[in-house]
This record gives C-alpha cells, sequence and structure tokens, in this order.
C-alpha cells in the first residue's frame, strides 16, 4: 500500500513529503484494518511539514491527523464489523489502510459520507472544546473567519443562541459569513476594538485566534473584563502578541487550546456523546464542510501546493 512520510522540514511542504510503497498492515485481535478513503489537509500537518509544530518527530514520521473509512477486516475481539464507517481521530492517517483498535475510531452510520466523516475529527471537536461554557446570550469573536473553523464556529454557536463576530482580511466574505449566521464581520485593523463595540449584541465574553502574532493583542483588546482569548492556530506568527499594560491592568484570561490534548484526556464515554452530537449536526447541515480540491494520495505534493494558495474556499482532501 501507500503512505505519505514527512522526510524532512521545509518552508514549502510539498518539498517535505515522499511517498513509499510499505507492507499491509496486520489486523489487531481487538481492532480493525481500515481501508482510509479521505484525509483533509490541515493546518496542523503543515506544521509539521514546515518544521513549525512543537512536536519534533523522528524522520520519515507519519503524516495526518484525521481521515475516514470503512472497516475492511476485524479482529476476533473487535466490537465492530466489515463494511462499518468510521472516523480516525489521530495520527498517520495519509495512508491507504490503517490497523487500529476499536477505541482508537469512532463509529459512525452507514449513511454518512466519508468525505465529511474525514473532516469530523479536528475542526468540530475543536469547535465543540472552544464553546464550551458559553452560554446562550452571550457574544464571541473568531478571526480568520472564512476558515473552516471559524464558520463552524459561527454554524454551531447560531444553533445555541450565541452570537459571532467575524474578523477577516477581505470583505468580500462579508455576505457569505453573514449567511451562515455572524451577527457582524469587519476587516482586521488596529482599530479593530473600536469597531466590535458598536456591533456586538453584548459583551465580548471570548475570542477565539487562530492567527497569532499581533492579531492576538487586537482581539485580546475586544474581550470584556471576565471574558478570555483562546489561541488555536499559528496562521501568521509563532508569537502571541499582547499589549502589556492592558493584561497587567485587566482581568482578561490569555489560554491556548489544543485539540489532541482534550481528545487524549476525554473518557470514552464523553467521546461518544460529542460523537452523536456532531452526527447529527452534520445530518442537518450545519458541520456540512466545503471541499476545493481533490487529489489521489499519489499526487500528495500537488495537494499541499494547493493547500498554501492564496483565495482558497475550501478544504483540500487526499482520496482514495
Amino acid at each position: 500500500m501507500k503512505q505519505v512520510f514527512c522526510v524532512g522540514t521545509d518552508d514549502d511542504a510539498s518539498r517535505a513529503v515522499r511517498v513509499d510503497d510499505v507492507a499491509d498492515p496486520a489486523c489487531p485481535d481487538d481492532g480493525v484494518v481500515v481501508a482510509v478513503k479521505a484525509r483533509p489537509i490541515n493546518p496542523a500537518d503543515l506544521l509539521l511539514l514546515n518544521g513549525r509544530h512543537v512536536f519534533s518527530p523522528t524522520l520519515p514520521a507519519a503524516v495526518g491527523i484525521e481521515g475516514a473509512g470503512v472497516v475492511v477486516a476485524a479482529g476476533p475481539r473487535s466490537r465492530l464489523t466489515a463494511g462499518t464507517v468510521v472516523a480516525i481521530p489521530q495520527g498517520g492517517t495519509w495512508r491507504e489502510q490503517m490497523a487500529l483498535r476499536d477505541d482508537q475510531v469512532l463509529a459512525l452510520p452507514a449513511d454518512v459520507e466519508v468525505e465529511q466523516a474525514a473532516m469530523l475529527c479536528v475542526n468540530p471537536f475543536t469547535v465543540m472544546g472552544m464553546l464550551e461554557g458559553v452560554a446562550a446570550g452571550a457574544t464571541v469573536i473568531v478571526n480568520a473567519g472564512t476558515s473552516a473553523v471559524s464558520k463552524l464556529v459561527i454554524a454551531v454557536a447560531r444553533q445555541r443562541g450565541i452570537a459571532v463576530v467575524a474578523v477577516v482580511r477581505d470583505a468580500r466574505a462579508t455576505d457569505e459569513l453573514k449567511a451562515l449566521g455572524a451577527v457582524a464581520v469587519l476587516v482586521d485593523g488596529d482599530d479593530l476594538a473600536a469597531r466590535v463595540a458598536p456591533v456586538a449584541p453584548s459583551p465580548v465574553v471570548r475570542a477565539l485566534d487562530a492567527v497569532a502574532g499581533s492579531a492576538s493583542g487586537r482581539l485580546y483588546d475586544c474581550v470584556a473584563d471576565g471574558g478570555d482569548l483562546v489561541v488555536y492556530g499559528l496562521l501568521a506568527s509563532d508569537r502571541v502578541e499582547l499589549p502589556a499594560a492592558r493584561l497587567v491592568f485587566r482581568d482578561v484570561t490569555v489560554r491556548g487550546f489544543s485539540r489532541l490534548r482534550i481528545f487524549a484526556a476525554m473518557p470514552p464515554a464523553r467521546r461518544r456523546e460529542i460523537t452523536d452530537e456532531l452526527v447529527a449536526l452534520l445530518a442537518d447541515g450545519t458541520l456540512r464542510v466545503d471541499v476545493e480540491a481533490r487529489y489521489p494520495l499519489a499526487d500528495v505534493a500537488a495537494a499541499l501546493a494547493h493547500q498554501t494558495r492564496p483565495g482558497r474556499r475550501g478544504k483540500v482532501l487526499l482520496v482514495s
């Protein structure tokens, strides 16, 4: 079978990968072999390939942090059966087959679209975690407003009665994000906080920062005292820049968020509850993610080049 490996780090991620032929995996007694059908390219994948991830792998290293496929073999102690559609919430998905224990996959209804299921474990779980504790009637603000995560935040928040102010680089996204449910869409800038106040229906209790760098400070200034700034992405910088004087004299909490850390600590029963909620949201269209392009696994370099194109408006998938 074919598998993609990270063989080094490079600012151009397409030069950091290699596709190898490797042996098919053996089926574990308490698990399954999954034919992986779809895998999205996520920002965290680029962090690894660009050498910006906190995790430093031993090379060559497996790549891919989520995916979905169909069970093709089940061990004697597995609770699953051949033909079961599963989401894969952990690493090494950029390969044609994976051997996994039952507790390493999320079994899904047979009618779930595999491509959409492939994007169920990172962004949706991230959104659920970052909105935890935000009450109906509150307001949150997100940057990178056209990103997949921000769009999911807007959609889920709308269902929960939470207002979302979306921050973008280009005002052309305004109509799209308002149609999803954003109460306001603002172009980022030094005066962001002054422009948020008149359009937010209530004080901003949480800011979700995918960008880092100076954008973190601009979001910090938008949050009301008692609220928090959650940094979960590094799209623009490896550093978080905050206004020191206001950090000292204001009551705003700054914290990071890692889906991997939260997922690893989550009891299996809670994973199942969240999975069921996500499947329901997927079924009603709330979590549906636009796909801009699909590439065979062997064309991973071209897929990575597409991923970094300016103006991309949907996910790039590696498919089998």
